[in-house]
């Protein structure tokens, strides 16, 4: 997804706990994951990349943090910081920006054929 550079990744996702900082990269991360298991509507899904090893698990449910909601996930990843444990929501914005990239995706591939 070209969200890294698009729009800050905190206006896509909304951490709700975290034991550790997250950094950007991070952020963006566990963002990506998230949205391929919400359009997806896959439960888990394993990451590896220099930030963090480890799995993102969609909650299965909708949550509200004020007048922030979106779908509900949880990361458990080996950092080199540490282990870190992220309960986190795609935010609306986040899962629109997704489809968005999803639907261009396809137009884009149904060009080729």
């Amino acid at each position: 997804m070209a969200t890294k550079s698009d729009r800050p990744v905190w206006r896509l996702i909304a951490v709700l706990r975290s034991n550790l900082p997250l950094g950007s990269g991070l952020a963006a991360l566990l963002y990506e994951t998230a949205a391929r298991l919400h359009l997806a509507r896959k439960e888990s899904e394993n990451v590896a990349t220099d930030d963090g090893v480890g799995t993102v698990r969609a909650v299965g449910s909708e949550q509200l943090m004020g007048t922030i909601g979106g779908p509900g996930f949880l990361a458990t990843l080996d950092t080199p910081a540490g282990r870190c444990e992220v309960s986190f929501i795609v935010t609306r914005e986040g899962v629109d920006v997704a489809e968005g990239e999803a639907a261009r995706r396809r137009e884009e591939a149904q060009s080729w054929n």
